[in-house]
């Protein structure tokens, strides 16, 4: 028997910003990050000690009786996080449901409640404080203990007088008077300045309290010590009485009030899955019950879920023999969905060799099947009495092959992309996605750290999923799971399949309940099955034209390597930044413009600047630049060419940027510069298929505009999209007041760099950077601009505002991305998240209008029988490779689909072109 207090405050404040860095939002967009983690701490506390009495105690909001002594108390901190603040009635909510009761007195801290009960009860029952505020050290006796929170909401570290001691070495009684030593910055408790916890200690220990030190101060040395205690004497005492804590506040409270009665079921689930804690929810069951138990002993109440029930229940099945082959089919034909996982040999799945492949049809059960790898048997070849382990491919292929193929069945995976790769490798055609948990992850939580598998499990489960790095001796540098030992990959494989069917049991509902349903359901989810076949069909690449473009690339390097020698007077590394820095500033004098750790900076912004004053950094830039287009495509693409196909294969990642945003890797295809001469010669060398097939390519024109237009509901700037008219020359025309023909070049980029500026959110100083201009002008242009298109203005406004309101802002299809900076007190953070308040509606809208377009787009190509394959996708930009026969009925399949992908208020339109490279295609 036991009283445990949870010092509440301290609790959700340690919740809140364990997660601030990634916080959990609803999909309605509420913050629940402290109730989360406020949770996850009450739940480890229930269950691991099983109080038999148990509060919460909370701050009052009203100013306390330290400030009527010294009003500057506390007044260096913070305020609370409107995002916190708004937390806190919602953790009370919880724990009403769990029925334990608060305690909160105006005018009072939680750490004189606490002092107060525990100084009161400690005789008649042991007292644990569940608290990391170190304050609370001085009330620390044999039956008042402090429990301080760990990560991940456990309760290792038990203080006790004796742990204590170990700990900081003092006793509970001297931890009042060094802390009036030690003072405290984050509640402005002065202390003795320049007097740090290692002096404190030891004046302690030899003085024994504050009024010991202060009458033997003229012993004390050295004299810098003396003359510091000496000076901030009156600090030191009036910090002892800011410490010290209350043992008697004038409440009432019996340790009746505080046995704890269990949960009210019913309340405590509607507040959980309220809050989208599914997880906890489902812990939570059973727990807390009127006469139940949180001990080891308790039913853990998680069904198929919990932790206990996956270590206790799990059935993972090596399938290692035909008849168990037979056995996995009649179970996945028994029922209508189940997910799945590949093994493989390497990360690539275009050039991966099928290893195994995991499957489960419920929380808890999965099953493994080992496939026969080429390597194992050629391997083993030598040595007759051996055979590889695993299943012939062709025998799994025969009895699981049609069962992957029916699209009847739903098939669940995480990153099923890749498996749906590896395996068509292999022989299998894997119809019936239906389910991507990573996607999900990322739908609902864009913002979430890492929606990989383990980062997922551990998370949401609590779970350490076996990592593929254990697998493997530490020695081992080539990491090929087909030299693992199966029965280990099998608990490895079958581990995966079984998390991805629990997460999707966890996330479909959250789906379902949330506005992203529609867009997860009937754009990313098909999406995902497009983006597949795009990635094996991969593009050709002109190989020979690639090697020619190198070696001319090779010699104007050369050429450049001589001017730059001469400029410098010297011979020296080029790529040295030290032997750079030493010419630059040391040598020729130029005036350094930033430092860094290693020297002054000689980043692109330091080199443009100094090529006015001297040669050798425009050399330099124009250096770097052919030497890295050189190394990162002319000479890195052909080693990227697949042997089997002859082609390039990038991945397409559908689960990174917050903004929806598709991004390329592996090669990244979408990075390839087109605004420079060298950039658009690489382009050259993506080419058709053959001497009869084309690339048709299809471009947004201004769709980010549009969309602002749209939202933005501007008179004038949906005026300029509705006559078609060049809107960057109109929009120059109206803020510099001349009539359109005489916008020049020059006013027109400037009105450019606004219009698109306007849309990621850049202030003046951005704008003047980018033009070069002064921070006044740049003011000025911007002022201009609103007056003009006063519809942007007020759509900025609101948009901030609602995103203040709400935490999160939405693209039109109902993307949402938490926005948990919009309300810091910290100026830098507010302001960056205010601009991605404003470009997330619009950047966003932007990315789904051309993923509608792409499902939309394949889909018509596979009903028409088109040979016409998408095979990259740059932005706002679809590249396809087709036999110049279907030239005309695809482009105008591409055209109207495009065009129509959404509905807008102004006309979506797009620039296209036909070529036999990229290049040629795009002009």
């Amino acid at each position: 028997m036991a009283l445990y207090l949870i010092d509440g405050h301290a609790l959700a404040y340690r919740a809140y910003y364990a997660f601030i860095r990634n916080p959990l939002v609803t999909s309605k967009g509420e913050e629940t990050s402290a109730v989360f983690g406020f949770a996850n701490t009450v739940v480890s506390l229930l269950k691991k000690f099983d109080p038999s009495h148990i509060a919460a105690v909370f701050d009052s909001i009203e100013k306390t009786h330290r400030h009527e002594f010294y009003p500057e108390y506390k007044a260096h901190r913070e305020r609370m996080p409107d995002s916190l603040i708004g937390q806190i009635p919602r953790i009370q909510e919880l724990l009403e449901a769990m029925s334990i009761p608060i305690f909160l007195v105006p005018g009072y801290e939680a750490d004189d409640l606490l002092a107060t009960i525990a100084t009161a009860l400690e005789s008649k029952i042991p007292v644990r404080i569940v608290s990391g505020d170190k304050d609370l050290f001085q009330i620390v006796t044999e039956r008042t203990h402090i429990i301080r929170p760990g990560k991940g909401g456990l309760l290792e570290d038990e203080i006790d007088p004796e742990r204590l001691e170990q700990k900081i070495g003092l006793r509970p009684g001297e931890m009042v008077d060094f802390l009036a030593l030690t003072g405290d910055a984050s509640d402005n408790i002065p202390g003795v300045a320049g007097v740090g916890e290692k002096t404190a200690r030891k004046l302690i220990k030899k003085y024994g309290t504050l009024d010991g030190i202060y009458e033997n101060i003229d012993e004390i040395g050295p004299d810098s010590l003396k003359k510091k205690l000496a000076r901030d004497r009156e600090n030191a005492f009036l910090s002892r009485d800011l410490v010290v804590l209350d043992r008697s506040v004038p409440f009432d409270f019996s340790i009746e009030d505080m046995k704890h009665t269990g949960f009210r079921t019913e309340s405590l689930q509607a507040v959980l899955r309220d809050l989208e804690l599914v997880r906890l929810a489902e812990e939570v069951k059973g727990l807390g019950n009127s006469g139940g138990s949180f001990g080891a002993g308790a039913d853990s109440g998680g069904g198929d879920i919990g932790d206990a029930d996956l270590e206790g229940k799990k059935q993972y099945i090596l399938v290692d023999s035909e008849s168990l082959l037979s056995d996995l089919a009649g179970a996945l034909q028994a029922v209508d969905e189940f997910a799945l996982d590949v093994e493989s040999s390497r990360l690539d799945p275009m050039r991966a060799e099928l290893a195994g492949i995991s499957f489960s049809i419920k929380p808890g059960r999965a099953w493994y099947v080992p496939v026969k790898s080429r390597m194992m048997e050629e391997e083993l070849a030598l040595a007759p009495a051996h055979e590889a382990p695993g299943l012939p491919l062709d025998l799994v292929r025969a009895r699981l092959g049609p069962i992957l193929s029916d699209p009847a069945k739903k098939k669940i995976g995480q990153n099923i992309k890749y498996d749906a790769i590896v395996l068509r490798q292999a022989g299998f055609d894997l119809r019936g996605v239906y389910f991507d948990t990573m996607i999900a992850s990322y739908c609902l939580h864009p913002a979430r750290q890492s929606h990989s598998l383990d980062n997922l499990s551990k998370e949401i489960f609590g779970h350490e999923k076996i990592s593929f790095k254990s697998l493997f001796d530490t020695r081992t540098r080539v990491k090929d799971i087909r030299k693992v030992p199966v029965e280990r990959v099998k608990e490895y494989a079958c581990e995966d399949a079984d998390f991805t069917m629990r997460l999707k049991h966890e996330f479909e509902p959250m789906i379902e309940a949330s506005q992203i349903a529609q867009l997860f359901w009937e754009v990313e989810m098909p999406l995902c099955s497009v983006l597949t076949e795009m990635e094996i069909q991969g593009v050709r690449l002109d190989t020979d034209m690639m090697r020619m473009l190198s070696d001319r690339i090779s010699n104007n390097l050369s050429h450049l390597e001589k001017s730059i020698y001469e400029a410098a007077g010297e011979r020296f590394n080029i790529n040295s930044t030290s032997r750079l820095q030493a010419i630059l500033f040391s040598k020729l004098k130029l005036k350094p413009l930033h430092k860094t750790k290693t020297g002054y900076s000689t980043d692109v912004e330091v080199l443009k600047a100094l090529s006015a004053e001297h040669e050798l950094p425009r050399l330099v830039l124009e250096y770097r630049s052919l030497d890295k287009l050189k190394s990162t495509y002319i000479d890195a693409l052909p080693k990227l060419v697949n042997p089997q196909t002859g082609r390039v294969h990038t991945s397409y990642n559908q689960a990174v940027t917050s903004t929806g945003r598709l991004s390329s890797s592996d090669p990244n295809l979408q990075n390839i510069p087109i605004r420079t001469e060298l950039g658009r010669e690489i382009r050259k060398g993506f080419v058709s298929s053959g001497p009869d097939w084309v690339l048709l390519d299809a471009d947004y024109s201004q769709v980010e505009l549009r969309v602002l237009a749209h939202l933005s509901k501007d008179i004038e700037l949906r005026r300029a999209f509705e006559e078609g008219a060049d809107v960057h020359r109109k929009t120059a025309a109206r803020i510099l007041k001349v009539p359109p023909e005489q916008v020049s070049e020059e006013m027109r980029s400037r009105a450019k760099a606004v219009n698109f500026g306007v849309v990621y959110g850049m202030g003046p100083r951005g704008l003047a950077q980018a033009l070069d201009i002064d921070f006044k002008e740049a003011k000025q242009f911007i002022e201009d601009y609103f007056e003009n298109y006063p519809g942007v203005k007020r759509f900025i406004d609101d948009t901030i505002e609602g995103a203040r309101r709400n935490g999160a802002v939405s693209t039109l299809l109902g993307r949402v991305r938490q926005l948990p900076g919009i309300t810091s007190n910290e100026g830098r953070v507010k302001s960056f998240a205010e601009r991605i308040a404003v470009n997330t509606p619009v950047q966003g809208t932007a990315a789904d209008i051309i993923k509608v377009a792409m499902v939309q787009i394949a889909r018509k190509l596979k009903e028409g029988g088109f040979e016409a394959k998408m095979i990259l996708q740059v932005h706002d930009e679809l590249l396809f490779d087709l036999p110049e026969e279907e030239l005309k009925s695809v482009r105008e399949i591409v055209e109207d689909t495009m065009e129509n992908a959404i509905k807008l208020d102004v006309p979506l339109k797009i620039d296209m072109g036909v070529g036999k490279n990229w290049l040629e295609a795009h002009a």
